[in-house]
């Protein structure tokens, strides 16, 4: 048995384990690729150029050259507060001032 991710428009809609058999009787079985835990499929993810992204955690976030999510505003460097994204304001806030 192998993971697939259903794929469609660069967007992954569902994750299975399935063989090759299952796989090509799929209505559209061009949009099932196999994944692996080295590059694992998530659902709501991206899969672009051969490579599977995490989905994107806020909508105000993008992605830099490695692939990875990034903020609008740079992870505080005060490392003695537990830092949480807050989507509304596009800041960093702490359970102090929430």
């Amino acid at each position: 048995m192998t993971n697939y991710a259903h794929v469609q428009n660069g967007v992954v809609i569902n994750i299975v384990v399935a063989d090759e058999e299952w796989v090509s009787i799929q209505d559209a079985p061009t949009e099932w690729i196999e994944y692996t835990d080295e590059n694992p499929a998530k659902i709501n993810g991206d899969y672009v150029d051969g490579v599977f992204y995490s989905p994107n955690p806020y909508p105000s976030w993008e992605r830099d050259e490695d692939g990875d999510w990034m903020p609008p505003v740079p992870y505080p460097t005060d490392v003695y507060h537990d830092w949480q994204w807050d989507e509304e304001t596009l800041s960093w806030t702490t359970a102090q001032n929430q």
